[in-house]
């Protein structure tokens, strides 16, 4: 829903063992399933978020803290859907099961937090949220809830705003680490056994009557937690990490990223509901994220 996923791309920590195994990932939980007639939403977004990027990921032998800036990708919206029918939930109010189908967001660096982050000036950075929509298979479906705060009775409706709000999210991240403009193998990034928890408190409405909502990160649910993308799930704290995907959707084991550690990022997804906000970021730009790349690399390993 209208969102800003504020401190979104702030944190995806600690793995189990077996998906930490080459080649293997954990089965996905299916709390919170959206059943019944259901109604959609779409919406504009935008972001601005930080991501720690680690040697293992970069090749670069430190951490670096970026902060990237970017919109929808163009032609697209980010598509949720609810269902119709409530139910008497968490708080005892009504309540209804929510499914983020689809987002892809497009951007690129714009800053970081250390002297290392000025190399990825420019740098494409992209974020897929939805079970279908990753770029490479098997991405998590991301569910959620919504449910009154209004003490009323229930009657089977969702129609007493303000509301609480959550989703589970499971994302593919990619950086375009070697400024070729295309997703290659091995820059695919995502959180396999924690989702992001995204919360929102004080939901005014359902878009597009809603606007600028938001939500915050505040933590990450277990895979195999029974409540995964329901409000009564255990929220761990941040960071998460984010791990190289297999062709094939499993992770490799590699740890690539962490959401939740860059200090000078604010980390927010503000939803725009003019579709024309939608930053371009052009071949100069690129070529000169490539140039300082390559310079730091050679300086670094002599190549």
């Amino acid at each position: 829903m209208r969102t800003i996923f504020r401190r979104f791309l702030y944190g995806l920590s600690v793995v189990t063992i077996a998906s930490l195994a080459c080649g293997t990932s954990a089965p996905l939980a299916s709390a919170g399933v959206v059943t019944g007639p259901t109604a959609e939403d779409t919406f504009f977004s935008s972001f601005k978020m930080g991501l720690r990027l680690l040697p293992g990921y970069t090749h670069l032998g430190q951490d670096v803290c970026v902060v990237a800036e970017g919109n929808d990708f163009p032609g697209t919206q980010a598509h949720v859907i609810r269902e119709l029918n409530a139910f008497n939930g968490f708080f005892g109010t009504d309540t209804v099961n929510t499914e983020f189908k689809s987002m892809h967001l497009a951007g690129s660096v714009v800053g970081g937090c250390d002297n290392l982050s000025s190399m990825f000036i420019g740098t494409p950075v992209e974020f897929r949220v939805g079970q279908g929509n990753g770029f490479l298979p098997s991405l998590g479906v991301s569910n959620g809830q919504v449910a009154e705060v209004s003490p009323t009775p229930t009657n089977g409706q969702l129609d007493v705003f303000p509301a609480k709000s959550v989703f589970d999210l499971f994302v593919d991240v990619w950086v375009d680490i070697n400024h070729d403009n295309s997703v290659d193998f091995g820059e695919v990034l995502r959180n396999f056994d924690y989702a992001a928890r995204m919360s929102n408190s004080t939901l005014t409405g359902l878009p597009p009557t809603a606007f600028q909502d938001s939500y915050n990160l505040i933590g990450k649910v277990w895979i195999g937690d029974p409540l995964l993308g329901e409000f009564g799930a255990n929220v761990l704290p941040l960071p998460i990490d984010f791990y190289v995907v297999n062709l094939d959707g499993t992770t490799s084991g590699i740890l690539a990223a962490q959401l939740g550690d860059c200090p000078c990022a604010s980390d927010e997804h503000i939803i725009t509901p003019e579709p024309s906000s939608m930053a371009i970021f052009g071949g100069l730009t690129l070529l000169a994220g490539r140039r300082r790349l390559q310079g730091l690399r050679k300086r670094l390993f002599g190549r």
